[in-house]
């Protein structure tokens, strides 16, 4: 038997996730818990393995459902789950050939079943976790956004923020990558999220962004974005429930903008690991959603009766008066006809026939001045407005160059001394 784990023969079809980092409170079990739920309610069917065997963080999240579902009757879908205990033979190549073999088969009953396998390890190093590393297809990789995390990952220089060397689980995932290829001629896609992900742009946080980049290429993972800093992500542990659930099954009376925000989070760690089938049933789903907002949209308003009133009687228009295109000239020219006829002054003539004002933006904020609520604010409207009209009034194109713009200057008293 090879040291590094038995071949499964033929091509396998399960595609099979591990979450690993050697340090611990990195959201580990958060993440493998909601991608196991996502992956579940696409219609997939799941296998998950907890080989932290001392702690059992994902094993008790499942009970935790289980115990949800039997205490009010609810209906969750699980995963087919194993547990895989550490040996308890103290010769090292006894309890590595016996922990070799517990995985093993432990992964050849879930892969008979399922469509993938997704692995919970623990925060440190042991022979099951890199066992675990060397059969996965993909590699997820929390870590908190903090150069406290990252030091897992990379030796940085604190003044250049240099990259020094690779770290101890770098070089882990870099030796298993090597006897996945030397096993089976298999690859491994390895996917470093960044969790609790502020949402202020610090400067810690710029300084992550361009660390992480750079080792990517250095040491060739892809670096996704993870789940926000929130309480929702934890508060659910002890009813073994996710953000998933509560979206689907909870109403609209328990979901707020944070479920939501959350819940797009776990839909971008899908997209996140580029799988053709999931990809390819996430697009069937959004179809579906799609074609359902339409029908709905499509459906007839009800139609209600009602009595509308009888429209009035339309009121006639008065036919205006037309005005003459060319007035008559006053003053040095003979007054016509029709002025005699009427018999008044030539100033009361020419106020009469002055052709129409035409219509300016003053006047019609005037007009929707007028019809202004009596408020305080109405009466700001009106004065704006008439403020407008006043100072458009010198420019109107009837008044004349004898006319006066502004108000006349009364007159000044006559002075009492004699004119010298």
């Amino acid at each position: 038997m090879n040291a590094a784990g038995p071949s499964f023969g033929a091509p396998k079809k399960t595609h099979i996730i591990v979450i690993g980092n050697e340090k611990g409170g990195s959201g580990k079990t958060t993440t493998t818990m909601h991608l196991i739920v996502a992956l579940l309610r696409l219609g997939f069917k799941i296998g998950s393995i907890d080989i932290d065997s001392r702690q059992r963080s994902l094993s008790r999240y499942i009970e935790n459902r289980k115990n949800t579902m039997t205490n009010h009757g609810a209906s969750l879908p699980l995963p087919q789950h194993f547990v895989v205990q550490r040996s308890p033979f103290n010769v090292l190549d006894e309890a590595e050939a016996d922990e070799r073999e517990r995985l093993t088969s432990a992964l050849k009953v879930l892969m008979a079943e399922n469509d993938f396998i997704v692995i919970d390890s623990p925060g440190s190093d042991t022979y099951l976790s890199r066992l675990a590393h060397s059969y996965a297809d993909t590699i997820i990789t929390p870590i908190n956004d903090s150069f406290v995390d990252l030091d897992v990952l990379a030796n940085v220089d604190g003044n250049t923020l240099k990259i020094v060397k690779p770290s101890i689980y770098s070089e882990m995932v870099w030796e298993q990558k090597l006897l996945r290829a030397k096993r089976d001629g298999g690859s491994i896609e390895w996917i470093v999220m960044r969790n609790r992900l502020s949402n202020i742009d610090a400067r810690n946080k710029r300084f992550m962004t361009q660390v992480l980049n750079e080792l990517a290429r250095r040491i060739g993972f892809r670096a996704a974005p993870g789940f926000s800093e929130r309480v929702i992500f934890r508060e659910m542990f002890l009813q073994g429930l996710t953000v998933l659930d509560v979206m689907d099954t909870g109403g609209s009376a328990s979901v707020s903008l944070s479920h939501i925000a959350a819940r797009q989070e776990v839909r971008d760690l899908l997209k996140t690991l580029r799988i053709p089938k999931v990809d390819e049933r996430v697009a069937e789903m959004r179809a579906r959603e799609t074609g359902h907002e339409a029908s709905n949209s499509e459906q007839p308003a009800p139609v209600t009766a009602e009595v509308k009133p009888s429209a009035p009687a339309p009121t006639p228009t008065p036919t205006p008066t037309p005005v003459a295109a060319k007035p008559p000239v006053i003053g040095g020219a003979p007054v016509s006809a029709e002025k005699e006829a009427l018999q008044v002054s030539p100033a009361a003539y020419k106020a009469a026939t002055r052709p129409t004002e035409p219509e300016t933006e003053a006047h019609e904020s005037m007009r929707e001045a007028t019809n202004a609520p009596m408020t305080s604010a109405g009466s700001a409207i009106r004065s704006a407005a008439a403020a407008a009209l006043r100072n458009a009034s010198g420019n109107l194109p009837w008044r004349s160059a004898a006319e006066p713009t502004t108000p006349e200057t009364p007159p000044s008293k006559p002075s009492l001394e004699k004119a010298s």
